[in-house]
């Protein structure tokens, strides 16, 4: 009589999936939002509103605090994967779609690689180095699809903003060792509501003169897309028997970004943000694909 083979644990994929469909929502309610709200402020409001939610967690869960020497590397994560990537992220939508912003993003991994090889010396392998290639390729394309003299600055902001979110990573690497995944979000988060109290009072300005909707779009973005996904990956990777499983799931937020885009706002991302999509997204297969071999 043959033993039964175990089915897989899938218990992650409510939590991952859930994560992923309230991430795509934040680049169409992004967009959508921009019209009344400047990048500092929309930043700011978002970002306590995200700030709030997770230190009445952490208050619940009775969350010790840091200790005083680690607070700079806090500072730095909310710095660089709040303030800094919220206000880039917000910019670039002033030049384009949800769709392409969410390519964009995309690349972190492959940026995360790079500088991990500069400031870690982790091993990269050559299928690395030409995802990392490719990936620039496509990014090159969406910014000068329309011509060299017609510069797309909303792909270069929001690459930018990839960047940092990268350097982000890299710094929640460090805070990983001594804290857990609660405390490190809401730190960081607490550290960056304070890194954009000079565009508060600005924010209340806009407050008053936005459309209730565009004002409730925004604190539902702290809340959901940044304070509860970030609860619900860090779930997700908890039950998940690698963390690959999780994280090739990103895969599908720029096609879920792409529907929410056509059913919204009923726009379709130009010829160059399709073309240079393909790329990106070939050059994060690429990576992951390496990764497996590697591992």
């Amino acid at each position: 009589m043959t033993e039964k083979t175990a089915a897989p644990d899938s218990s992650y994929l409510f939590p991952a999936l859930g994560t992923i469909l309230l991430w795509s929502t934040s680049y169409v309610g992004t967009k959508i939002a921009s019209v009344s709200f400047h990048p500092g402020a929309m930043a700011s409001l978002r970002i306590v509103a995200a700030a709030v939610v997770l230190a009445v967690i952490a208050a619940a869960t009775r969350r010790p605090f840091p200790a005083r020497s680690d607070l700079p590397w806090f500072v730095g994560s909310g710095l660089f994967g709040m303030a800094l990537y919220f206000i880039l992220f917000n910019r670039g939508f002033a030049d384009i779609g949800p769709t392409t912003s969410c390519i964009l993003i995309s690349t972190v991994p492959v940026i995360t690689a790079l500088l991990a090889f500069f400031a870690f010396k982790e091993r990269l392998a050559a299928a690395g180095w030409a995802a990392i290639g490719i990936a620039f390729a496509g990014v090159v394309v969406m910014t000068l699809w329309n011509g060299a003299m017609s510069i797309n600055m909303g792909v270069v902001w929001t690459a930018l903003a990839a960047v940092f979110f990268a350097i982000y990573n890299l710094l929640q690497r460090k805070l990983s060792r001594s804290y857990d995944s609660l405390t490190i979000s809401q730190w960081s988060y607490a550290a960056g509501a304070l890194l954009l109290l000079p565009f508060l009072p600005g924010a209340m300005g806009e407050l008053r003169a936005a459309p209730p909707a565009h004002t409730l779009i925004v604190v539902l973005l702290g809340v959901f897309p940044s304070a509860v996904g970030s609860l619900l990956w860090v779930k997700a990777l908890s039950l998940a028997p690698k963390t690959s499983y999780v994280a090739n799931l990103m895969f599908l937020t720029p096609f879920l970004t792409l529907a929410q885009e056509l059913i919204i706002q009923r726009e379709w991302p130009d010829a160059g943000a399709i073309l240079g999509g393909i790329l990106i997204l070939g050059s994060l297969a690429l990576f992951v694909r390496a990764g497996k071999k590697a591992a």
